[in-house]
């Protein structure tokens, strides 16, 4: 009956899905030059005068299909080397541009920005994407899954969410010269910074632009209310007037040497300060074929982890930010679903160690990925990865790989397979050891419009034991367009499932979760949208029926101001199958085989984000299991334009439960200081008192060369808890060079 209803909504929504529609007609063509290009902010080379203009822009915030209220021109160029790009924005208060900071990779929509992507293959699928703002802050971003996905996956992560990944770095140049009335921008790609097929004159392209103070984002293209700006199915096309150059093999060497040290207060894991040297290599085998090799990979200088307290009975997850996993990342991991992850590569250079009972790091001797595109229909992905021996916890060196091969159906729709293997390797005689492998197939659908998506996946799990019941499976149905949104989401995990290199939360379950949001837009007054939202999910499980249930009513309030409130009513059931703390400090443990209802009543209102100053306050008030919850949150941002950007957040939950009560607290400050836009200064001070951790990280870094730095970073863990408050825990202090050189 269950497979019945799946079915019965997949087929309803693909119907919805037939009346595409008409998505955008806008074309220009695009002139080769020999001149070459002087990055001055002054439009007076020869060949701007012969350029298509790309203007006539499209508004999408606070309104859609409507002109732009302000004018932007933008031309198109390009050399035997390089693509050249020119922006001009009008703007009636150029005094009052907004940004976060002058660091490179700049995030959100409080950031006055003009931003150019590149669908390189012409296939609604991958793209680059380069944004300048007034300050000639760079960034540049991959962009995958189509950009039809939302931006609730990514958190609070500087690299974003998986879609949209900041954290992949490339080389060109830009320049930026602010006028009376307009502010123009001059860029410089070498085509060696891009992937494409030689063969393809026609380029998928769109320009989006942010003007903070007056509130409007828009589009080169038209690109409907309630979806990503990013969406490349809505954008235009620009066609070169020649065959595309050879770039040649781009290699790139990136040698690094840094120094650690490591003072433990409560374990044996004391580290001398010593250099170490290693190297990372990037070559483009061909225009559209990256091979990437680090030998010894560092990774001191990557941001730490926001810490956060956690009420639920399963782990974390956190975003990836090392660099070596970005670039082409949704190859390996945009498989399973969200709740069911065969791949996460955080799992790789971590292992546990049973003595110490937690997770210790285990460093990575050398790592290579074969990725990229091999003809019009094909990407393939190859990554190999091998640690370091651990003697102390008579561990062998673990090689981890994945090999996986996507082809493209349809317009823009795709079937892949995949193969994932772990595997402890004697790094003596390379004497085999037990492993862990999953397969798996997955298709992934989405009409031509967007308005319609579906994932379907299949994966197995496999070991030296031949354990049975190692399948998962599951997909979902997707229909959306500016008003309504309705979602299917279903899958099931047999009980030995064993996904080592995955994340997963539950195994042995079914689970199926639909819902439906509308939205109402009126035509005159401050609320830009308004609407209900109905969400229902349950987890079953074959011997004790319904594990979990929750519904949850949502009603939200956006404002032409990009304020927004929500209003949620929540009723849950859960029944433990093992013995569980809700608060996880061992306060009180419920008994398993025990079921609770509960009641919970949430809002969130988060201000203006686009002022200098916003501010954002959360509170959740209810039952919990066998008990009350108290939740309130608040995070305030103020931003000294371009140099300082000051953020602080606190939350409390205060739980009481019939035979013990629990005050959970987080508090965070962050502290980012812009001197110029080649050096930085950002101090991190967290404190969780469930983890009974007070955290102090501040990093300084020097950006002497574009995409070559010095960092030093200096790190404090503190006990946070009754006696031994500020008692230190561990202390480090690392130091990393690195250099990027062009070969």
């Amino acid at each position: 009956m269950k497979l019945k209803l799946h079915i019965s909504l997949f087929l309803l929504l693909f119907l919805c899905s037939l009346p595409f529609n008409l998505l955008s007609s806008k074309k220009i063509k695009v002139y080769k030059t020999d001149s070459d290009i002087i990055l001055d902010g002054v439009l007076d080379e020869p060949f701007w005068f012969n350029c298509e203009l790309v203007d006539d822009f499209f508004q999408q915030f606070p309104d859609d299909s409507v002109k732009s209220k302000l004018l932007t021109e933008v031309r198109i160029a390009y050399s035997d080397q390089r693509i050249f790009l020119s922006g001009k924005m009008y703007d009636s208060v150029p005094e009052k541009y907004l940004i976060n900071s002058l660091k490179r990779d700049f995030g959100g929509p409080e950031n006055e920005s003009v931003t150019f992507t590149f669908d390189t293959y012409n296939d609604q699928k991958n793209a680059f994407n380069f944004g300048i703002t007034p300050y000639n802050v760079q960034r540049e971003v991959l962009i995958s899954e189509g950009g039809t996905s939302t931006w609730g996956g990514g958190g609070r992560s500087s690299s974003g969410p998986s879609w949209f990944n900041s954290t992949w770095n490339t080389r060109w140049e830009s320049f930026v010269k602010k006028y009376d009335d307009y502010w123009i921008v001059e860029l410089s790609i070498p085509f060696k910074s891009l992937r494409y097929r030689k063969d393809s004159r026609v380029w998928g392209f769109n320009v989006w632009r942010n003007n903070v103070v007056t509130n409007e984002r828009s589009n080169w293209t038209s690109i409907p209310k309630g979806y990503n700006m990013y969406n490349l199915s809505y954008a235009g096309k620009i066609e070169f007037d020649t065959d595309l150059p050879f770039s040649g093999k781009n290699i790139i060497l990136i040698p690094y040497v840094s120094g650690s040290g490591f003072d433990d207060k409560i374990g044996l894991e004391d580290k001398k300060f010593k250099p170490e040297f290693g190297l990372d290599l990037k070559v483009g085998l061909t225009s559209s074929l990256n091979l990437d090799i680090t030998v010894n990979p560092d990774f001191s200088q990557v941001e730490v982890d926001e810490q956060r307290t956690n009420l639920t009975r399963f782990e974390l997850m956190y975003p990836e930010k090392r660099e070596f996993f970005i670039e082409n990342s949704d190859l390996f991991s945009d498989v399973g679903d969200y709740r069911n992850r065969p791949f996460f590569s955080r799992r790789i250079g971590i292992t546990y160690d049973s003595i110490q009972s937690q997770y210790i790091q285990n460093p990575i001797i050398f790592g290579a990925k074969l990725s990229g595109k091999i003809g019009e229909n094909y990407r393939v992905g190859i990554l190999n990865m091998q640690t370091q021996k651990l003697s102390k916890i008579n561990q062998t060196g673990i090689n981890y790989g994945m090999a996986v091969v996507e082809r493209r159906i349809f317009a823009n729709s795709r079937i892949s397979s995949f193969l994932i293997n772990k595997q402890p390797l004697n790094n003596e005689d390379f004497a085999s050891q037990p492993f862990n492998r999953v397969a798996g197939v997955e298709v992934k659908l989405l009409s031509k419009n967007t308005n319609f998506s579906s994932d379907i996946f299949y994966n197995k799990s496999f070991d030296n034991n031949k354990t049975k019941n190692t399948y998962s499976w599951g997909g979902n149905a997707v229909y959306t367009n500016s008003k309504i949104r309705i979602t299917n989401y279903f899958s099931k995990v047999a009980e030995n499932y064993n996904p080592e290199v995955g994340f997963i939360r539950r195994k042995n379950i079914f689970f199926y979760s639909p819902s439906v949001r509308y939205l109402f837009y009126p035509e005159k007054g401050k609320v830009n949208n308004h609407g209900p939202e109905i969400d229902y999910e349950f987890y079953n499980h074959p011997v004790y029926g319904d594990t979990d249930r929750k519904l949850e009513l949502q009603y939200s309030i956006s404002l032409n101001n990009s304020s927004r409130f929500s209003f949620d009513l929540e009723k849950s059931y859960t029944f433990l199958l093992e013995e569980f703390d809700p608060t996880r400090t061992g306060v009180e443990y419920l008994p398993s085989e025990t079921g609770y209802n509960y009641s919970r009543f949430s809002f969130d209102f988060t201000s203006n984000r686009q002022k200098p100053f916003y501010f954002r306050l959360n509170s959740k008030v209810g039952g919990f299991f066998n008990g009350d919850i108290y939740t309130y949150g608040l995070s305030l941002n103020y931003r000294f334009v371009p140099h300082v950007n000051l953020d602080f957040s606190y939350s409390n939950n205060k739980i009481k439960l019939p035979y013990a009560s629990s005050d959970l607290a987080s508090y965070s400050t962050k502290v980012e200081v812009s001197f110029n836009t080649k050096l930085f200064l950002t101090t991190f001070f967290q404190y969780n008192s469930q983890i009974d951790n007070i955290n102090l990280n501040t990093r300084l870094q020097w950006n002497f060369k574009p995409l070559s730095d010095i960092y030093l970073v200096y790190t404090d863990n503190y006990f946070a808890k009754g006696s031994e408050l500020f008692n230190l825990k561990n202390r480090s202090l690392a130091l990393k060079f690195n250099y990027w050189i062009n070969i």
